[in-house]
């Protein structure tokens, strides 16, 4: 449905994007991964018709687009990392507002607001709400909206456990028929849900596959039991992936690469270790 060509966006000296070439279809769920000031949100500005690229072509339906970009708005609804909203009007007052400036229907809001759990809130002042509950408004707004392609930018930012479950739950659905990108730095929330992963590492694209394929670009992953003085030692020979506390007191460390002590144990590898090896996060 979208495509990116040689995509390369910057903002006076500094490059958030260099060069993507990726092609989004009609539906499905695509994560986006990657480090703080990777890029992430630049690409979903971009995805999204609020950001022009400064090299490269975006493609709409097979058709190129120039620099109005009204039909790419028009096929899309991005939920940004923080919707900055007046603090004085209830949730669902403010939900209708925002589908009335897209031109939207809001005749889904009512069944949203229960699905995401807003039953009771909705008529409260968005101003005595925790952010967990203004970003499940948001969510709503976002299905409401119900365009072709839903962006969302961390999307589970600030939401408890079960309300995680309640956003992955109706992804899953919505996914039959739509695309649905969203960024996260939760990987149990890409292992759940996600069909397909892009991870951006300083603005370069260093994964576009699924979770397998994913998966498949771990290395060895090695474990061991040690004390607390062993732990800064530890992280000087590998990337290490995962540190768990025990309840004697020593820690189990998960450790990226080659074999480093006749103690450590092979495991399987998990998602967490290919994402930190792609990105090289744990150095």
């Amino acid at each position: 449905m979208i495509s990116l060509t040689g995509v390369t966006k910057r903002y006076r000296a500094t490059e958030a994007l260099t060069r993507l070439d990726v092609t989004l279809g009609d539906a499905g769920i695509v994560a986006v991964m990657g480090r703080n000031g990777a890029g992430k949100s630049t690409l979903m500005s971009i995805l999204a018709g609020l950001a022009a690229e400064t090299e490269g072509s975006i493609s709409l339906l097979g058709e190129p687009l120039r620099r109005d970009r009204r039909a790419l708005r028009a096929a899309t609804t991005l939920l940004p990392q923080e919707l900055r909203l007046d603090p004085a009007v209830p949730a669902r007052e403010m939900i209708r507002y925002l589908l009335r400036l897209r031109r939207r229907p809001d005749d889904a809001v009512a069944d949203l607001i229960e699905v995401f759990g807003l039953t009771g809130l909705a008529d409260r002042p968005l101003g005595t709400l925790s952010g967990g509950t203004r970003q499940r408004a948001g969510l709503v707004y976002a299905f409401a909206a119900a365009t072709p392609v839903l962006l969302l930018d961390e999307p589970t930012q600030g939401l408890d456990p079960w309300e995680r479950l309640r956003f992955t739950e109706h992804v899953a659905r919505v996914a039959a028929t739509r695309l649905i990108v969203y960024s996260t730095h939760i990987v149990s929330d890409v292992e759940a849900i996600a069909g397909r992963v892009l991870i951006l590492e300083g603005g370069q694209l260093v994964h576009n596959g699924t979770t397998d394929d994913l998966l498949a670009r771990a290395p060895s992953v090695w474990q061991i039991d040690a004390d607390a003085a062993d732990l800064a030692e530890l992280g000087t020979h590998g990337q290490v992936s995962g540190v768990t506390r025990l309840t004697d007191g020593t820690f189990r460390v998960r450790r990226l690469g080659d074999r480093f002590s006749d103690t450590a144990k092979p495991v399987p590898p998990t998602l967490l270790d290919a994402y930190i090896a792609v990105t090289g996060g744990a150095q």
